[in-house]
């Protein structure tokens, strides 16, 4: 695993979003969506090569890697991680984190706060989702009390793989984090609502006006591809 500056940053404080694919690949849909809605410049790139297969190509394999890619949002003093899967392997991903939070704190400035996000499996899920909120330390509790989020409920027992852990690890490091997650009924399909509603919230918790609109575009189309492929084979060719 590797990290490569593209930019310097230079800010006296600044807020972190880190979140990747999870369930309904909620976290990576939110993270996504800020760096290319709020415009941010990419800054690093961190590359992980835990993959236990190749890539194949016309005859030719090689070896399978993953691009986590960081942005900074310069007008609203924020740091976006964001990436298209996780790590596979449990000690791949604890470096994944420190590399990032490592990274973070080398650009010099307060981390005053860092979000992740990711989606929250309910049973049933009526009307539109619901975000509900996990904090790093007990004093962030009336943040989200103020802005009326709801805590993730008791039956949740452990938050795993990156949307947990970087809140965990960030406590460690002495940096506040506020973890947001959104209801779906349904894992195996992107949730853009799940997202929207996530995104809601930390545009209020911040006071950072974003268009979601997009989103629901976005669930309009995802809509209309189940209904394409209806009844069509889940399974295709492979190896191993």
């Amino acid at each position: 695993m590797k990290l490569d500056k593209l930019k310097d940053i230079k800010a006296d404080e600044f807020m972190v979003f880190a979140s990747l694919p999870d369930m309904g690949r909620v976290g990576g849909l939110v993270s996504s969506f800020l760096s290319q809605h709020l415009k941010a410049e990419q800054v690093a790139e961190i590359t992980s090569s835990d993959k236990p297969w190749v890539s194949y190509t016309d005859g030719v394999v090689k070896s399978a890697s993953d691009a986590y890619k960081i942005f900074y949002d310069k007008r609203h003093k924020l740091l976006i991680f964001t990436g298209e899967s996780q790590p596979q392997d449990p000690a791949e991903l604890h470096r994944l984190c420190n590399m990032l939070l490592d990274y973070v704190q080398s650009i010099g400035g307060k981390v005053t706060r860092l979000y992740g996000a990711g989606g929250y499996l309910r049973e049933q899920v009526t009307g539109a989702p619901r975000v509900c909120g996990v904090v790093n330390r007990p004093e962030l509790k009336r943040v989200l009390a103020k802005a009326g989020i709801d805590f993730v409920g008791n039956e949740i027992t452990s938050i795993t793989w990156f949307n947990g852990l970087i809140l965990g690890l960030a406590a460690e490091r002495g940096i506040d984090a506020i973890g947001l997650f959104g209801e779906i009924a349904e894992t195996t399909v992107p949730q853009p609502l799940a997202a929207k509603t996530i995104i809601s919230a930390f545009s209020k918790l911040e006071d950072i006006p974003i268009d979601t609109k997009p989103l629901d575009r976005q669930y309009e189309s995802i809509l209309e591809e189940i209904q394409k492929t209806k009844g069509s084979s889940k399974f295709g060719p492979g190896i191993g």
